[in-house]
């Protein structure tokens, strides 16, 4: 298995260059429950509700220390978690940071990936990861796909008394 990212790029986007575009970040192999979220990204875009979607597989873990390190890809995890702690939010887990041993008496620092990672764009501006957490509740990528088939902007009724977070939440104006 690969440790490094591969893109597909979608997906019929439609050029708006303001409207909502989906970066899905996903393990390998591609099947199962990551297959049945491209496939609602798929439809929504076909619905018109989604401008495009791009779909990247990620290395199960990442170097953090040593030669290995893939650079781009943790600057992008970076950007994603400062996303997130600007809101009061957090991606750990599903992000997790650990040693790994290698060979006898050798080790690296490694984060494990998730499974399934959704970045959410309005042109160029980052709108909302998913999954995230405050602490208390988790928002997690059905729900925020669940929102947007209802036409519900990112804020599903089934999520309780919170919301689904998004760019215009936890900031002060």
């Amino acid at each position: 298995m690969s440790n490094e990212t591969e893109q597909t790029t979608d997906h019929d986007s439609r050029g708006d260059a303001d409207g909502l575009e989906i970066s899905l970040w996903v393990r390998r192999p591609v099947c199962g429950p990551r297959t049945t979220v491209i496939d609602r990204l798929s439809a929504l875009r076909t619905a018109g509700d989604l401008d495009g979607f791009s779909v990247t597989t990620w290395p199960e873990e990442v170097a953090l220390t040593g030669a290995n390190r893939e650079e781009e890809l943790l600057a992008t995890i970076e950007e994603f978690e400062d996303w997130a702690a600007d809101r009061g939010l957090s991606l750990r887990p599903p992000f997790e940071t650990r040693t790994a041993s290698r060979l006898v008496g050798e080790s690296e620092d490694v984060l494990r990936t998730p499974m399934l990672l959704a970045a959410a764009y309005e042109g160029d501006d980052l709108v909302g990861i998913y999954p995230c957490t405050d602490g208390t509740k988790t928002w997690t990528i059905p729900e925020f796909l669940d929102a947007l088939e209802a036409g519900e902007e990112r804020s599903p009724s089934g999520a309780g008394e919170h919301s689904v977070p998004s760019a215009t939440e936890g900031t002060t104006s």
